[in-house]
């Protein structure tokens, strides 16, 4: 008998792609204003596939068994440096065992096996036991320890847990129902698969699971070592796997291991400059962990980048906006094609950016969510999900291990997500792989809360601060500041704005839009930016006041904290309401950032209104107060940059925070997450930042677009359309949409429950329909946003 791996894919016939083709020229004709040419070729794209598919034969179990053996090998001749024998052995094995459970009949018969289903006609109402739990009972101790003389009694935990849990399935089988499932439907099977007699499964195997993904799981601790390797057992092993079902050879593109591409552009983009301290630090300690603080304009991104030397690396910044300003660097700047992009919208950036001759997107796209490129751009929020233990995580660990990554700016972080950055740095740096903090200001309770984690300086890192005086001796002047216990002085902000480019930066989108308003009724030379503009609008925005900053005009900008670290802009005066010092930091260095001139007057004026402060607020009340305090030292001086490590080292310092909110719920979430179990998240639980937000379209934009948003949602409900025509579709919906944020778990007033699109029980998209007002111009630009105060009257839509 063979033994099938998969079921043979299904073909269209002509009818089909008829069919197929005429809904999308169809789409075209109706939607004919909302494409680009790119959008056209993209969907032609899909079109042409269509009619080029070719049958796809079925895949023999073996043939399976043999391709993600290839892969791992192929993968080892590349990384093989970053493992140990036993490692590569262990990681060979489970691919080769982990799918010996489909050899059972219940699942051949599921994949059409033509014979089983003639000798057994009900073989669609038997309830399959997993294959993984059948593989994982297939081998004992003693056959596994034959397998190498490398492997010892403790691997055969961590590997058999890996191949027993290689998927996320409900664990629920005791052996006694495994012994009498697989006496009818397995142990012939297996033992003919194999060529050799399997007389009985080793069930008792279930006892030396690291964890039972089941109500009866034992929770008793998992030694560090032993979980480590079954991390890069299980996530090399879905990496191979995934891989291969996919359709790919290897689980890598393009390794820069030896040609060392993207080292060899940056020496020539920089040719001609000095090195600076930091780039020439980074070069020379390219084999060890680093944290290097280094100021503005001190090149820190080109240090890191040097620093990868062709390795493998991951680039994590807090914005997705500056994560794609970074990409478009990498491409552009320094001419490398093999970076990927890796956040909830990169499909849309590789859309944006798509060119006639390119790989297909959907196979770009999907590459990089496999990790596969040589450099990835991303937040950290894709990366860190394996601190919470969740089935499907591994695969995480296990490419970062040998893996170099950087993080920039850690600082700009919440506290629960350093807790989980620094918890998961240390399983990243036992398991081998390496990392690289890049920061302007680098808080002393950072260093505490490592130490304390076992991430000691100068024995698993080297710290190395270019902000002291013996590296600036010739520091330029920037800033000077001034404190004010007031609201902004709008008069005075208008009349510095009619000859020099002024930024407003305020802590809630309320208070910016008021200030715009009140500023717009005297001056025409006002515009605003937050975060409550349709995508398509604050794209439009973003360009204009970069270009703005960039040109001889004068006027003002009235923005948000979204300026601090995603948008590279220049302007020579900053007013601002008072915040943490991290926030302000990073919002001075949008004021006279490449000090083109020098501050005789104070060009940082500080409002103290506590606006956004407190329990409800933004900034929590303690540390607020701590930065306003410790700032006053520092008024009417040349605020130069080894002035600004101190003042954050004073703010941040570990023993003086103690108590405050900050400190404790580091402290708190760190013990938190050394005390989880690997049932107590599942994969769809794991995120880093749990941002509470609902998708919302505001019903003017919605009946501007409607013929987009009923033809694009009906279209969303068709098969046999590519994930790029699909993807293309909803990116469209989505630029006119904006997340909106979701206090104490109460859904907001006025936003429709049911998604746009919504039919027949079934959802296509996460879009709610709004009556809050809209305003904005989109060919002057002008107009506050989201007015969440403002119901669109006589609406009536949702009542």
């Amino acid at each position: 008998m063979e033994y099938y791996a998969k079921s043979r894919q299904k073909i269209l016939t002509q009818g089909e792609i008829d069919k197929v083709k005429n809904e999308l020229e169809d789409l075209i004709m109706n939607l004919e204003g909302e494409f680009t040419e790119t959008d056209l070729k993209i969907i032609r794209n899909n079109i042409s596939h269509l009619q080029d598919t070719e049958e796809e034969g079925q895949k023999t179990l073996k043939e399976h068994q043999n391709d993600i053996v290839k892969c791992a090998e192929l993968f080892f001749e590349e990384y093989g440096e970053y493992f140990t024998e036993k490692e590569k052995c262990l990681v060979i094995e489970a691919c080769r065992m982990h799918d010996w459970g489909k050899a059972n009949l219940i699942f051949q018969g599921l994949v059409n096996s033509a014979q089983v289903k003639e000798q057994y006609s009900d073989i669609g109402r038997i309830t399959q036991i997993p294959h993984g739990f059948l593989s994982a009972v297939t081998i004992s101790r003693n056959e596994f320890k034959k397998l190498s003389e490398l492997f010892s009694e403790a691997d055969f935990r961590p590997f058999i847990t890996a191949v027993y849990h290689h998927h996320d399935r409900e664990d629920i089988y005791e052996g006694d129902e495994i012994q009498e499932y697989a006496a009818k439907y397995y142990a012939e099977q297996i033992s003919e698969y194999l060529k050799k007699d399997i007389k009985k499964l080793y069930c008792s195997n279930q006892n030396k699971l690291l964890y039972r993904n089941n109500s009866y799981a034992c929770e008793t601790p998992i030694e560090p070592k032993m979980w480590e390797e079954y991390l890069l057992i299980k996530g090399l092993l879905n990496k191979f796997d995934y891989t291969v079902s996919a359709g790919y050879e290897r689980a890598e593109i393009a390794p820069d291991l030896r040609e060392k591409k993207l080292k060899k552009n940056i020496e020539v983009y920089l040719q001609n400059k000095e090195l600076r301290p930091a780039q020439k630090f980074m070069m020379e300690h390219r084999n060890e962990n680093l944290v290097v603080v280094a100021p503005t304009g001190s090149g820190k991104t080109e240090a890191a980048l040097l620093w990868l030397n062709g390795e493998k690396g991951f680039y994590t910044l807090p914005l997705k906006v500056s994560s794609n300003a970074i990409y478009s660097r990498i491409k552009n700047n320094y001419s490398y094609e093999n970076v990927a992009l890796l956040h909830s919208d990169s499909m849309a950036m590789y859309l944006k950016e798509y060119k006639e001759n390119d790989l297909d997107i959907n196979e770009k796209y999907d590459r990089a969510r496999m990790l596969a490129q040589p450099l990835t751009v991303c937040t950290v929020d894709q990366l860190f999900k394996f601190v919470y233990k969740a089935l499907g995580t591994e695969i995480f660990a296990a490419t970062l291990k040998y893996s170099k990554l950087i993080l920039d700016e850690i600082q700009s972080y919440e506290p629960a997500v350093i807790a989980i950055i620094i918890y998961g740095l240390k399983t990243i740096q036992e398991m081998g792989g390496r990392f690289a903090i890049i920061t302007a200001t680098f808080p002393p309770v950072l260093k505490h809360f490592m130490e304390e984690n076992g991430l000691i300086e100068n024995k698993q890192y080297i710290f190395k601060d270019f902000t002291g005086e013996e590296y600036l001796t010739n520091q330029v002047v920037r800033h000077k500041i001034r404190i004010r216990k007031s609201e902004m002085d709008i008069d005075e902000i208008l009349e510095q704005g009619r000859n020099k480019k002024i930024l407003v930066i305020c802590n809630t989108v309320s208070r910016a839009q008021k200030i715009y308003k009140e500023m717009q009724e005297k001056s025409e030379n006002v515009y605003l930016l937050h975060s409550r503009y349709i995508r398509r609008d604050r794209a439009f925005l973003e360009r204009q006041i970069m270009d703005f900053a960039e040109s001889e005009e004068a006027g003002i900008w009235i923005t948000t904290q979204i300026v601090e670290a995603s948008l590279d802009i220049d302007f020579d005066v900053l007013h601002t309401e008072m915040c943490t010092a991290d926030s302000l930091l990073q919002r001075m260095g949008r004021c006279n950032r490449k000090g083109r001139y020098f501050p005789e007057e104070a060009n940082v004026i500080i409002y103290d209104n506590r606006n956004g402060v407190g329990k409800n607020g933004i900034y929590d009340s303690v540390m607020y107060d701590r930065s306003l305090k410790l700032l006053a030292q520092y008024e009417n001086l040349e605020f130069v940059e080894s002035m600004k490590t101190i003042y954050m080292n004073q703010v941040y310092d570990s023993d003086e925070i103690k108590g405050t909110g900050y400190y404790e719920e580091i402290e708190k979430c760190l013990n938190k997450l050394s005390e989880i179990h690997p049932v107590d998240y599942k994969l769809k639980d794991a995120e880093i930042r749990k941002i509470n937000s609902v998708t919302v379209v505001p019903e003017e934009i919605y009946q501007e677009k409607m013929d987009l948003f009923e033809c694009g949602t009906d279209f969303l409900r068709k098969s046999n359309v590519s994930k790029e025509t699909k993807s293309l579709i909803r990116s469209k919906l989505e630029d006119m949409t904006l997340n909106l944020s979701i206090y104490r778990n109460k859904y907001p007033e006025n936003v429709d429950r049911v998604s746009v699109g919504f039919k027949n029980c079934k959802k296509v998209t996460d879009i709610h329909r709004t009556e809050y007002k809209y305003e904005f111009d989109p060919k002057t630009g002008k107009g506050q946003g989201l007015l969440t105060s403002e119901i669109l009257e006589q609406c009536g839509y949702f009542m």
